[in-house]
């Protein structure tokens, strides 16, 4: 009688699975040393086996099977899957109540032992998975750069026993980029717009589905500037004024990262009032620039009063290719135009102290001081015009009146002034004389 080899074959691998239905809580075949597993889909054998993946390096073979008997000594029979001839080929052979066979190729192994009179029959597949990442950076521009990165490891994929038809399974790679603990993305490329001024690592972590993983970092060689001022002055405040007073001059501090020293240029406008009146009578766009400065660190006169906004822009020169930044300042730059600091009492009693009226100019180009009596009669009357120095201290009056020592008591002042800026301003108060 002849039989058909089909029908054997068939009839083999039904024994083979009948067996694998005899497993109690005791036989057993594990990868404790794993690092993932998962189940196989197979096509056409209907009892799938476990996969267990062992995380390791290129041409390192680590992965370990451990077969175990109820208790009793038992002869492990080890054979590996030859995915040529469909067909398991003998691996090893040892007795005892547990077996490890190590530095697993990757592949199909199955054991086979008799425990208690019973035969038992597992298979599992075994993966070495490693991963190697690298990470770059390309097409560096002023707004933007991109981080590419390149990933190799295992290929995975088993065989149905019945069939030997391969199933491929993928790695699932998972990206994830990083500036220091900020994650900036999950994909293998993206475009970084948020262009950083100073050279900045970046880190890449990639895994695959069996949680094995790989690190990358890249630096990126800055090609932007970052525009940044602040400004000062040594003029003193005076608690009489709220802002500062023209002529100021001004300390502008550069703060600005990663700029060619040779490339400030210092954009200094006029007074916003000024503008704004200019413009609601201008047919063409105006003018907004009253001085262009360059250097570092310029420092710069304001000599009129007014409210003054200042830019910066910052270049940084590359091979190919210019990158600029601008920098505004967050509030404007005040100069005031002062009056005058008129003491409240002084005393002309020839004692060498305060025995004249000191008043106190700041940002003048003229200054008329009337003193009325208590009747709103002038008796005495101070002048001053032309140049005025920024900062002085003016002898208004000696406390006489037509030559003569004015009687004690409280007198009237007026300040009529006229401002560097040309704006004229108004003044009024008393004064205590006292003997």
């Amino acid at each position: 009688m002849q039989i058909n080899p089909l029908v054997v074959k068939v009839w083999l691998v039904v024994f083979l699975v009948s067996g694998m239905t005899h497993h109690s809580n005791a036989q057993q075949l594990t990868a404790p040393a794993s690092d993932f597993s998962e189940s196989t889909s197979y096509p056409v054998t209907p009892n799938n086996d476990m996969i267990y993946y062992f995380c390791t390096q290129q041409g390192q073979q680590i992965a370990e099977l451990q077969a175990e008997s109820a208790g009793g000594v038992v002869t492990f029979n080890w054979t590996k899957y030859n995915s040529s001839t469909g067909t398991f080929d003998a691996y090893s052979t040892e007795s005892g109540t547990s077996s490890v066979i190590q530095n697993l190729a990757d592949g199909c192994y199955q054991v086979s032992f008799t425990d208690g009179g019973t035969n038992y029959s597992f298979r599992a597949w075994v993966f070495n998975s490693w991963l190697q990442a690298t990470a770059a950076v390309s097409a560096s521009t002023c707004t933007s750069f991109q981080l590419e990165s390149t990933v190799t490891g295992s290929t995975f994929a088993y065989y149905d026993i019945t069939s030997n038809q391969q199933v491929t399974v993928a790695s699932n790679n998972t990206y994830a980029w990083y500036d220091g603990d900020v994650r900036l993305s999950t994909q293998p490329a993206f475009t970084m717009y948020d262009v950083p001024a100073q050279n900045t690592d970046y880190r890449l972590e990639v895994a695959n589905r069996a949680g094995c993983s790989a690190t990358a970092t890249v630096t990126y060689q800055s090609v932007v500037p970052k525009a940044k001022f602040s400004w000062t002055t040594t003029q003193e405040s005076d608690p009489q004024y709220s802002n500062y007073q023209a002529p100021l001059e001004v300390q502008f501090n550069n703060e600005s990262v990663n700029a060619d020293d040779d490339k400030y240029e210092w954009f200094l406008f006029k007074d916003i009032t000024a503008i704004r009146e200019e413009a609601s009578t201008a047919t063409q766009p105006v003018d907004s620039i009253m001085e262009t400065l360059t250097g570092v660190n310029p420092v710069y006169t304001y000599e009129n009063s007014g409210r003054y906004m200042v830019k910066l822009v910052a270049a940084k020169e590359n091979p190919n290719f210019t990158c600029r930044d601008t920098f505004y300042l967050s509030d404007y730059i005040v100069a005031d135009t002062a009056l005058v600091l008129v003491p409240p009492v002084f005393t002309p009693n020839g004692d060498g102290m305060n025995d004249v009226l000191k008043i106190k100019t700041r940002s003048l180009e003229s200054l008329d001081f009337q003193i009325l009596n208590r009747w709103g009669r002038t008796v005495h009357h101070y002048k001053k015009s032309g140049y005025i120095p920024a900062d002085s201290e003016l002898a208004a009056w000696d406390g006489k009146i037509g030559g003569k020592p004015a009687s004690a008591g409280v007198y009237f002042y007026v300040v009529d002034a006229k401002g560097r800026d040309g704006t004229r301003r108004r003044r009024k108060g008393f004064i205590h004389l006292l003997r």
